[in-house]
């Protein structure tokens, strides 16, 4: 009987410094904002042709294109 009462007080010792730990919490909200960022970056650099980056490369490029052949031609 002694040696579950004090396995009973270990365990309830255990689950009071769990309960009061913030670890765990703050892992999770981490990952959540990760996977905030991971989302607003694959809007912004997908490999879609509509991508706003990709876009604005496009036009970039296109512009640097007509500047050199008028230039050179």
């Amino acid at each position: 009987m002694m040696y579950l009462s004090a396995i009973r007080a270990q365990v309830r010792n255990f689950a009071g410094k769990f309960i009061k730990s913030e670890q765990g919490v703050t892992a999770i909200e981490y990952a959540i904002v990760a996977a905030g960022v991971s989302a607003v970056v694959l809007v912004i650099f997908g490999t879609e042709a509509n991508s706003p980056v990709n876009a604005m490369l496009k036009d970039v490029f296109s512009k640097l294109q007509s500047k050199l052949t008028t230039t050179i031609g």
